[in-house]
């Protein structure tokens, strides 16, 4: 009973102070999805506007196809793969015009060596890849943990103000119907009846009041530890949360294929703030949203469900577009096997925009004809020197 009155009390107390959450409310927003940090804190145009976010950063990779994408053909350049792939075609090409001679199984030994390193290569992207992902889902699984035991919490408040609701609510009526029931001496008790029945819609009403800030869960200071979002806005970052160059490299670079001139780090940091499903991320210059998010600055009620669930949504998203260049890194190990020809179709754009600098490097692109599309594809499949066609030249 001292619990229940303690409850009782806290939330009569709680409908006097609701009207933040009302006003809240009017913009659309559950109050559930709202950030401390973000009051105040002016908002993109566009923030929170896109109610059904598509998948963004295609690869345009055609495995069926001879000739590779042109991000293929990009993140070749980036780890400095396009000599290996050169030169292991230039070598297929001279092994097929060599007979039996030494020339040949001289060829064919350097051959061999060129695809151990280009392999060697891939793996060690392929493993950097591996390393920025490990980091991310061991901050996924602690961020989950929290949130697990948040609204664990929030859940069983919920409960037990749902209870004393409707328990409250059965009972005074059942005592206010109780009181017109007339005695031998007195019809009805008009003023006990009359006050139980008001107490029976208060209560019920002061608890629904109360479940809209119960709603919210627990707010506590938030954490500083640094994620792996830190260097996205950036924020200083720790040994633990750097990235390896290719894939800081691959994040900061205008995509082959993107026509804005857009670097992927910028396009997902615009489906963020686009993304009406992160109502706690309105603005990428919104410090205080920025602090909680990237867990670099403690904010007072600033770790909370909706913190929580903003960073595994954009976590989630980083991590998949980096796993993206798995993708091209497979596409890059056919070429290296001889099921692809080391020919790109689309132009190849090697912009690439430095953190924290509005300048860009300068553009070189590589225009190389398809394989399917070259007059001579059926000479080009028998080995001939594809660098007469230019093939991977800056």
């Amino acid at each position: 009973m001292k619990n229940i009155s303690k409850l009782l009390l806290a939330m009569m107390a709680t409908s006097f102070t609701l009207a933040p959450v009302k006003a809240d409310s009017q913009t659309g927003v559950p109050p559930s999805a709202k950030v401390a940090a973000s009051v105040g804190a002016g908002a993109e145009a566009g923030a929170n506007s896109n109610k059904f976010p598509r998948q963004i950063l295609r690869t345009g990779i055609n495995l069926n196809a001879r000739s590779i994408s042109a991000n293929s053909m990009q993140l070749a350049q980036d780890i400095q793969l396009v000599p290996l792939l050169e030169r292991i075609q230039s070598l297929n090409s001279k092994i097929s015009e060599f007979g039996a001679s030494p020339e040949r199984t001289d060829a064919r030994l350097d051959l061999l060596e060129a695809k151990q390193q280009a392999l060697q290569l891939i793996n060690k992207t392929n493993l950097e890849i591996d390393f920025t992902m490990a980091e991310m889902s061991a901050e996924q699984n602690v961020y989950s943990e929290i949130l697990s035991s948040f609204t664990g919490d929030r859940d069983k408040l919920l409960a037990k103000v749902n209870a004393i609701s409707f328990i409250s609510n059965g009972a005074l009526w059942a005592l206010a119907e109780g009181f017109d029931i007339p005695t031998h001496t007195k019809a009805f008790y008009a003023n006990p009846s009359g006050i139980n029945g008001i107490l029976a819609g208060v209560i019920p009403s002061f608890a629904s009041l109360y479940t809209l800030k119960a709603m919210n869960g627990k707010k506590k200071t938030s954490e500083v530890e640094p994620n792996m979002l830190a260097k996205l806005f950036n924020y200083p970052t720790t040994a633990d949360i750097e990235y390896p160059a290719s894939v800081w490299s691959y994040l900061n670079e205008v995509p082959a294929d993107e026509p804005k001139g857009k670097t992927r780090k910028e396009q997902m940091i615009d489906r963020w703030v686009a993304d009406s499903n992160i109502p706690g991320f309105t603005s990428r210059s919104a410090k205080e949203q920025l602090d909680v998010i990237t867990a670099s600055v403690a904010q007072k009620k600033g770790l909370n469900i909706s913190t929580l669930g903003t960073r595994q949504v954009m976590l989630t998203q980083l991590s998949s577009e980096v796993m993206k260049m798995k993708r091209m890194l497979l596409e890059l190990a056919m070429v290296v096997q001889g099921d692809k020809q080391f020919v790109a179709m689309t132009p190849v754009n090697r912009t690439t925009k430095k953190l924290g600098s509005s300048s860009r490097a300068t553009a070189s692109k590589i225009a190389v004809p398809s394989l399917v599309d070259h007059p001579d594809r059926n000479l080009l499949s028998e080995g001939s020197d594809l660098e007469m066609l230019g093939a991977g030249k800056e």
